[in-house]
């Protein structure tokens, strides 16, 4: 689709890349991951955007209209085409079969477009109090920045997958698929299989609190979920890497309790911003030591 004659939104914010998705968003604002292709925006504890998305099989464009039209008419009473809010006919500019959707206020509540890859269906939906389609409303800054929000939307498949949430950013071949998440105070786990390998990795924090109660060593561990793994700690204490190469007669009992037999695994201090970050491989074939460091160097701490 061409974007001819279109003005480039600002970039100016924080990016948010998420399974596909990328946009950048205010930097007063946070983010909740509420599902694998579903985000919350909060500002100041208080729900401004959500969006979900999805990637439907190969469709002709007549038919994700109808999917677009259907998701639509079940959030509310669409928009027609001549009715569409000026302060948000940019949609149609930027992406492709751009549907608002109002509530019975007669207020525009939300929309569904085709995303800049033309195969994701992305909908979005407002939680301000009052989302009015007037003049004096679209213009007060909470609707500027969702608008501004929405027009960086991105879903690309690049060779690399980003990933970019909290404080932490994480760069992934396309190969491999989100498996599992968890958001927790101190901890965020996030893990990704490729084939026969899974893949987890960890940011916790603050460091030297953890530090303070148990070693590099340790932590890692704990978080690998075994106690049989070769380590090496580096000289100056700020990085350890373990590895476990079983036999084949306790790979045999390994599989038998159903749990990988090869594993690689790296945990290291990011000083600067006083985090923990962890890397560990898990698969049921020798992996390489190359897989883990490349990894690891695409994975860090974000100011």
């Amino acid at each position: 689709m061409s974007h001819a004659g279109r003005t480039e939104p600002k970039k100016n914010g924080r990016l948010i890349a998420w399974n596909g998705l990328q946009l950048h968003i205010p930097r007063n604002w946070e983010v909740r991951v509420s599902g694998q292709r579903h985000l919350v925006f909060e500002k100041d504890f208080q729900p401004q955007l959500q969006i979900r998305w999805e990637k439907p099989a190969q469709s002709q464009l007549r038919a994700l209209q109808e999917r677009a039209s259907h998701f639509a008419s079940r959030m509310g009473t669409i928009i027609e085409e001549d009715d569409f809010p000026p302060a948000w006919r940019y949609l149609r500019d930027i992406f492709r079969l751009a549907t608002c959707y109002q509530g019975e206020s007669g207020m525009l509540e939300g929309g569904i477009f085709l995303c800049t890859d033309d195969r994701t269906l992305v909908l979005f939906q407002l939680f301000l109090p009052d989302p009015a389609t007037g003049t004096a409303a679209v213009d007060r800054a909470p609707f500027v920045e969702i608008r501004e929000c929405l027009a960086t939307i991105a879903c690309r498949n690049d060779p690399d997958n980003i990933w970019c949430m909290q404080d932490f950013a994480l760069t992934l071949p396309v190969s491999y698929t989100l498996q599992d998440y968890t958001f927790a105070a101190g901890l965020t786990r996030i893990s990704f299989t490729n084939g026969d390998l899974l893949v987890q990795t960890c940011t916790l924090g603050p460091a030297d609190s953890r530090l303070a109660q148990q070693s590099l060593q340790g932590i890692l561990l704990t978080l690998a979920d075994t106690a049989d793994l070769e380590t090496t700690t580096s000289e100056e204490n700020t990085s350890c890497e373990g590895y476990r190469s079983p036999t084949i007669g306790r790979q045999v009992l390994l599989r038998l309790r159903r749990e990988k037999s090869f594993i690689r695994a790296k945990i290291w201090h990011e000083v600067a911003g006083n985090r923990l970050l962890v890397v560990i491989l898990f698969s049921n074939r020798p992996i390489p030591p190359t897989a883990i460091h490349d990894i690891c160097r695409q994975y860090e701490i974000i100011p």
